[in-house]
């Protein structure tokens, strides 16, 4: 298997989390997670976590799971014309990835908060691959990706994030470029 193909294949499975992390901060708001709770005078989460950040981000994800498992039969054929095969998606495994992302995101932003790092501070690789902490295992036992797939996408990941939160930043989604 090429590297491109390890890229093309990661990327598929992964969508389904890369669009749950990205659209929490587009639907969230409202009530938070953490209900105001403290932990040593520390917010548990902080206000960037809300439920409905967290239940639109996976309902999100599922329904590109769900558009991906509609196109699969027609991109596969086309990626078969160049030699390759697409993995296969599921709903179930959608589900999984977009709900694993978020509590990568979540369990970060608990990590941050015992730092006393507030939000939107700053901790470089933490802030771009806490989805993928649980989302890359998920897929590796739920999919058909590769290790070769996962390391690409751990690679990639940052600054595809990084390039994502600052068009976030410049449409006025996200407070902090990062």
């Amino acid at each position: 298997m090429s590297w491109l193909h390890a890229l093309i294949g990661g990327l598929w499975i992964v969508l389904p989390a890369y669009i749950a992390n990205g659209a929490a901060p587009v639907f969230g708001g409202g009530a938070r997670m953490d209900f105001g709770k403290k932990l040593r005078g520390k917010d548990l989460l902080g206000a960037g976590k809300t439920w409905r950040g967290f239940f639109s981000a996976v309902a999100s994800g599922t329904f590109i799971g769900l558009l991906q498992i509609v196109a699969w039969p027609r991109l596969n054929e086309f990626a078969s014309g160049l030699g390759y095969s697409l993995p296969m998606m599921t709903l179930t495994t959608a589900f999984i990835l977009s709900t694993a992302a978020m509590l990568g995101d979540v369990i970060a932003s608990f990590f941050k908060r015992r730092f006393s790092i507030e939000r939107g501070g700053s901790v470089p690789l933490l802030d771009q691959l806490d989805f993928m902490v649980l989302s890359i295992p998920a897929a590796l036992l739920l999919s058909e990706i590769t290790y070769s797939s996962a390391t690409i996408l751990v690679v990639i990941t940052p600054p595809i994030h990084y390039l994502f939160n600052l068009l976030g930043y410049y449409i006025g989604v996200k407070d902090v470029p990062w």
